[in-house]
């Protein structure tokens, strides 16, 4: 079974998170959703997942229309659709 969900690092000076977004999702897309996102600390880029990494739980879920919150204590906010 072909795995649907690529995983990947939201990664900040202060504060990372793991997100996961539909494989066949376009940059466009994810883009637009991500913008949402507004970290309690700094936010610059993202990444693969390094070794170890792969086995954290998920901190933001990306969808083609959304991006919500895996757990509400993570440390961002989410706003409105754009």
């Amino acid at each position: 079974m072909e795995e649907t969900k690529i995983r990947f690092m939201l990664d900040g000076c202060d504060i990372s998170f793991i997100a996961e977004a539909p494989k066949d999702m376009t940059v466009e897309q994810l883009v637009k959703q991500a913008s949402r996102i507004k970290p309690d600390w700094c936010a610059c880029g993202i990444r693969n997942l390094e070794d170890g990494e792969e086995k954290c739980g998920t901190d933001i879920i990306f969808d083609y229309n959304n991006v919500q919150k895996a757990d509400e204590d993570i440390s961002c906010k989410i706003g409105g659709l754009i």
